[in-house]
């Protein structure tokens, strides 16, 4: 079986190698060095180790990696490709015009959606808890093998893939109604943890989607309520702005194919 430990010690290798690799990603250098001999130096240990450690521990312990492969990713970020900017704008333009006219975003809907999408942060510890609460403890090494491949496969895609998120854009081609108060939560925790740039695949996307089909998998009772909440996180990137319709979409595909191989 893929261990997590692994697919993060690739992901912070590969950051590290293309930051030396590359003038343009300098700023890059330092932290990307550092978190890839943090990650040899330590991660095989907790391999090591994995059976005696405690329940919990299993369950808690990747989920700051995610967080620091995330912002490693950040350092990366040179310059917005204006040109890239332009084609994803106008794709969500006439897939959002269409939505418009098929199902119009009203204000229930949008405080749904920006709920859904604060509830993203949670998703993923709490898909760890289910599987240990349902008994099934034994599947979360793949979980967070799965779920670390879609994370880190999105946020490695940035250094090629420099966008700003729509939200940023001073003339998006929708504006929806949204829930306000959620809406502001949201903001206001982008603005302090976010990397304030784009990732092409959507790591909300990805990341939702492996939770959903994993623990789906492996409970079954779960399985609905999951893929509704992951179908939710999915369109409320889109329609709140947050990410570009391609970026959703192509975090979705990522997140399946991540389940595929864990």
């Amino acid at each position: 079986m893929m261990r997590w430990e692994w697919v993060a010690i690739g992901y912070f290798s590969y950051l590290a190698v293309l930051a030396s690799a590359l003038p343009r990603f300098k700023r890059a250098r330092t932290p990307a060095l550092g978190a890839a001999i943090a990650a040899w130096l330590f991660l095989p240990l907790v391999s090591a180790s994995a059976a005696t450690m405690p329940d919990v521990v299993r369950v808690l312990v990747p989920a700051p990696l995610l967080l620091a492969g995330y912002w490693l990713s950040g350092c990366f970020y040179v310059a917005p490709m204006l040109r890239l900017e332009r084609l994803l704008l106008q794709l969500d333009d006439a897939c959002l015009g269409m939505l418009s006219r098929l199902t119009p975003v009203g204000r229930w809907l949008g405080r749904y959606l920006e709920l859904a999408y604060l509830l993203v942060y949670v998703v993923v510890p709490a898909g760890a808890i289910v599987l240990l609460v349902a008994g099934r403890g034994s599947e979360i090494e793949r979980f967070w093998s799965t779920v670390m491949l879609a994370a880190f496969a999105s946020y490695g895609a940035l250094p090629w893939l420099q966008t700003r998120p729509p939200r940023a854009l001073a003339d998006p081609p929708r504006r929806p109604t949204t829930g306000a108060g959620v809406r502001r939560v949201n903001l206001w925790l982008l603005g302090r943890a976010s990397i304030q740039a784009n990732t092409i695949p959507s790591g909300h996307a990805a990341t939702a989607t492996a939770v959903a089909l994993v623990v789906g998998e492996a409970v079954p009772e779960a399985r609905a309520v999951l893929l509704v909440l992951a179908s939710s996180i999915v369109l409320a990137t889109v329609v709140g702005r947050y990410h570009f319709v391609l970026d959703s979409v192509a975090g979705v595909l990522v997140g399946v194919i991540a389940w595929v191989v864990g």
